[in-house]
């Protein structure tokens, strides 16, 4: 009779306990995921779609507007805030009936040559955000930067679907 070759209890477990601690790993890094996957609705964040309006400028107009507020003619386009409430009036049908003066927008970020607002609608699904310029060819006809007018740059119109 041939002897069955017999492995040694040594052997055996050097060979399970690698794969026991594998499958507890694999285990406790499963639990971990779907622990962390644990997401109500109200955690998702809601989808936005986002809108941007571009202002060419046209040099020549823009000259012009420059020289027609030098006569005394529109002295509100020398101040941001206006000349932001005015561009959102434009860019937003709903809020052309408003007032400028009673639009409620934020300055983000304001520097010689730019500046830009914000405005979020009563609703809170829409934010407006708009960026305005200075341009400096502007300098000479105005006399100093200062009396230079605001130029509406861009208009980005960010837009949260609602989740009820």
């Amino acid at each position: 009779m041939n002897p069955v070759p017999r492995k040694s209890e040594r052997n055996a477990i050097s060979t399970v306990v690698p794969v026991l601690w594998r499958v507890t790993f694999s285990l406790l890094l499963w639990t971990l995921g779907v622990s962390a996957m644990d997401l109500r609705p109200s955690q998702i964040p809601p989808n936005q779609h986002r809108i941007v309006h571009d202002f060419p400028v046209d040099r020549a107009k823009v000259e012009e507007l420059q020289r027609w507020v030098n006569g005394g003619h529109d002295p509100w386009c020398r101040d941001a805030h206006l000349v932001a409430a005015a561009t959102l009036r434009r860019v937003s049908p709903e809020l052309a009936e408003f007032q400028s003066a009673s639009l409620t927008l934020e300055l983000e970020h304001r520097a010689k040559t730019r500046a830009v607002y914000s405005f979020h609608s009563p609703d809170g699904r829409t934010t407006y955000r708009i960026t305005l310029r200075r341009c400096l060819f502007l300098l000479p006809s105005a006399g100093s930067l200062a009396r230079i007018i605001w130029i509406p740059e861009s208009a980005e119109i960010l837009t949260r679907d609602s989740r009820d």
